[in-house]
């Protein structure tokens, strides 16, 4: 659900955005090769591609673990931080996150997830240094990343919203622009530059923020603007520098889109946020994926696929043993030669491979590699695990019948051919979450 602050007039998104995250899929890939070729210079386009696919579902894995070991916080634990930020959902009128709590060492606050409902993860080792209006900046930028769209694309970059080196080099450009973008939705739910000020002071230097005179603070980025090397720095990491980020706070306060949109933000509501969708015991089409998220989850499939078989056939070559292998590193090739032919067909055979690999995967667990990283799952009309033989017939039914779900997939979306006559679903994972998310806030 978007939010009327990224919908109308009131302009709050960068500028510049759109374009830094166009710029940065045209040129992550080829950056991706440059480092992997630095690293290692025999790599190919196909390991680094397969490299990304495997940093993404380590990404996708550390998320869950994140929010499993976490506390989850509603009305009747820590009520000071629930109707904070259910205070400015309400506001920016989107659909309230989960809360959770964990100990972080180094991110105070992040939004994760893919779909409603996202998770908003906040730092117990920060979270009792913010005075309410601190917290309040925090956690609106956070949230300006949910009613901005960043955080599904954010989410397949982070674990916990502290980028690495490399993401921030390569997607750094965009990373920046979001974060100004969130900056100014932050400023909003504070009501102060001064709030937004401390609040960035605690976050870069936890307790010892209190003793931070925060005016002068904001001062060094006039001296860091005077030297080109200081300016340069700043492409090397995924945010803004700190007095950066201010000044273009204080910037931005003067513009008549601050004004606009802190009259549309400070209005006479009621703060309730807007509901999540209404559970029920069967899957709804509303529950499904579109046709560009199944899309993307089957192309990371597919490069899984490809990938490995490539790999082993073109290792099966004999060519390669000599005298400087030992025995064991000759029986696997030797093993991979007599299994070249078979592995060779099947790897031919693209539409056969991919069909017996998303069968076993969705049968035996309900999701494959891609619909993992994608946030999606397979079940049945009663949101069951499909089973073996129900994935069996879904994709038998999608390998004989691709170039007319292809055809099809236009019309309908959400429920495709396989999808009808298999009896199962492809859901937004998320849908799952949402589910226990309305018994939990309806019975909290």
């Amino acid at each position: 659900m978007a939010s009327p602050l990224f919908s109308s007039e009131y302009a709050l998104r960068d500028p510049r955005e759109r374009l830094a995250f166009v710029l940065t899929l045209l040129f992550a890939f080829p950056a991706a090769a440059a480092i992997g070729f630095v690293i290692h210079e025999q790599i190919g386009l196909s390991e680094v591609a397969l490299f990304i696919v495997i940093a993404m579902l380590y990404v996708t894995l550390a998320r869950g673990r994140l929010i499993g070991s976490s506390v989850m916080i509603h009305e009747a634990q820590y009520p000071r931080v629930f109707s904070l930020v259910q205070s400015v959902c309400a506001r920016l009128d989107i659909a309230m996150p989960l809360i959770f709590v964990r100990e972080d060492n180094y991110v105070p606050v992040a939004a994760l997830g893919f779909g409603e409902p996202y998770a908003l993860v906040i730092s117990s080792h920060w979270i009792e240094h913010f005075e309410d209006d601190e917290l309040a900046f925090a956690v609106g930028r956070e949230l300006g990343h949910i009613a901005a769209g960043h955080t599904r694309f954010l989410s397949l970059l982070s674990v916990n919203g502290n980028e690495n080196p490399i993401v921030s080099l390569i997607f750094g450009g965009w990373l920046r622009t979001c974060s100004r973008t969130c900056d100014r939705v932050g400023l909003l739910t504070c009501g102060s530059l001064d709030a937004a000020t401390r609040s960035i002071a605690i976050a870069s230097f936890h307790s010892f923020g209190r003793h931070v005179d925060v005016a002068r603070f904001a001062e060094q980025g006039r001296e860091i603007a005077s030297d080109g090397v200081l300016r340069l720095g700043e492409w090397l990491g995924g945010e803004p520098y700190a007095t950066r980020r201010i000044a273009d706070m204080d910037d931005f306060l003067v513009t008549p889109q601050y004004v606009a949109a802190r009259t549309w933000y400070t209005r006479e509501i009621r703060e309730v946020p807007p509901a999540l969708a209404t559970g029920s015991a069967h899957v709804s089409r509303e529950d499904c994926a579109g046709i560009w998220r199944r899309g993307w989850a089957f192309l990371i499939d597919v490069i899984m696929v490809s990938t490995i078989f490539s790999f082993f056939t073109s290792n099966a070559n004999p060519i390669h043993a000599s005298g400087h292998l030992g025995e064991r590193e000759l029986a696997i090739l030797e093993i991979g030669r007599v299994l070249a032919p078979v592995l060779h067909y099947v790897a031919g055979a693209n539409a056969l491979a991919i069909a017996i690999y998303l069968w076993l995967l969705v049968g035996l667990t309900g999701q494959s590699f891609g619909m993992m990283i994608a946030g999606l799952r397979v079940v049945t009309t009663d949101f069951r695990g499909p089973g073996l033989a129900r994935a069996f017939v879904r994709y038998l039914v999608a390998f004989f019948l691709w170039p007319v779900i292809l055809v099809c997939a236009p019309f309908m979306p959400r429920l495709m051919l396989h999808d009808r006559l298999s009896g199962t679903r492809l859901i937004r994972a998320e849908r799952i979450m949402e589910r226990a998310a309305e018994v939990r806030y309806s019975s909290g």
